[in-house]
């Protein structure tokens, strides 16, 4: 395990060094340089969709109470997510910890649920997007470089495992937590420690259950939400390679993000995607006949967006850790004096 986190952004950056290389250093370098007025549009289209995937995950919890405050929620996002960029984790690590991160207003089981169900229809709309972005070469484009007959097989099979896979998971996720427990117990893990999680597992499940069968309308309030977060990530490639210099219209930026989602997911292991986000924009901007020095840039802008926006995700989690422990402290305070003051030995009166 130690080797194959070592390995893969070794093999990233020697992928990144390479396109670098291969496509000329002043080149890429000259496009970036165009690009400095624009960089803070980009950051404000990226703080758009950030926002806008954080009220479709507001959504997913139910109204009333125990409902985390949106700038909670945004910070618990960037949090979570920077751990999902920096560990080859697959959002087994992020996940979890937006949950963690809410327990000051939110109870765990409530908030494990609305990570499922914010991540579900994430996965559904992400789907979509990618589908339609086929859909568009499948139906309409004639590409300069047709796309290699073994790319689109694996493409296509990798959309038909994602549709597969999230018919699996939406059958099984009413029960995902008890199921999943029910794996554990059969590789042998402590019976024991599983048995004191199962009615924890059961509430979660629950409340998902509940939550899809009381609140339709709240979760297509998630997708629509999502669905506007895709779009603005369509934009921010639009704007990116207008700024370069590429005469582009919205559908093939529509094109290159959703065929970038697919690429990314593929590698899914790869710790921030580093060389392969820049080696597929390099891929697709040639695959339309562009100059694949203007898909590098893309891709290198992109990678520095994302380092900033890795950058806030930290400050917020040291921020949110900093609050749990403080309120934690505070908590435990007057137990503990309480405790010394019981402990402490009555004096005696004094005898004349």
């Amino acid at each position: 395990m130690r080797f194959f986190r070592v390995t893969m952004p070794i093999l990233g950056l020697v992928l990144l060094v390479y396109l670098v290389g291969r496509l000329g250093p002043d080149t890429i370098w000259r496009n970036l340089l165009v690009l400095r007025w624009r960089f803070p549009l980009i950051l404000l289209l990226a703080c758009s969709w950030h926002l806008t995937n954080t009220i479709a995950w507001a959504f997913a919890f139910p109204p009333g109470s125990f409902r985390p405050h949106l700038r909670t929620l945004l910070m618990a996002k960037l949090a979570g997510e920077t751990v999902n960029q920096i560990t080859p984790l697959a959002n087994l690590g992020g996940e979890p910890l937006k949950a963690y991160l809410l327990r000051q207003q939110s109870p765990a089981s409530r908030g494990l649920a609305s990570v499922v169900i914010n991540k579900t229809g994430q996965v559904i709309t992400g789907l979509a997007f990618a589908i339609v972005g086929l859909g568009l070469v499948v139906s309409y484009w004639t590409l300069p470089q047709p796309i290699p007959t073994p790319v689109q097989a694996g493409l296509a099979t990798l959309l038909g495992i994602g549709v597969l896979l999230f018919l699996f998971m939406w059958r099984q996720q009413r029960r995902m937590f008890s199921s999943l427990l029910g794996i554990l117990r059969r590789l042998g893990l402590q019976k024991k420690m599983l048995e004191e999680r199962q009615i924890g597992a059961k509430r979660i499940d629950h409340s998902i259950s509940q939550f899809y069968r009381h609140h339709t309308f709240r979760f297509a309030l998630v997708l629509l939400f999502h669905s506007i977060g895709w779009l603005l990530g369509a934009l921010e490639t639009m704007v990116i390679l207008r700024g370069l210099g590429a005469n582009v219209d919205f559908s093939v930026a529509f094109f290159i993000t959703s065929l970038s989602l697919v690429i990314n997911t593929l590698f899914f292991f790869m710790p921030s995607n580093i060389g392969v986000m820049e080696g597929g924009q390099v891929f697709l901007l040639a695959t339309l006949g562009l100059d694949p020095a203007l898909g590098l840039a893309l891709g290198i802008t992109k990678r520095m967006r994302k380092v900033i926006w890795i950058l806030i995700g930290w400050v917020c989690l040291t921020r949110l850790s900093h609050g749990m422990l403080a309120s934690r402290r505070a908590a435990t305070e007057p137990v503990a004096r309480a405790s010394v003051q019981h402990r402490r030995p009555t004096p005696r009166a004094n005898i004349h």
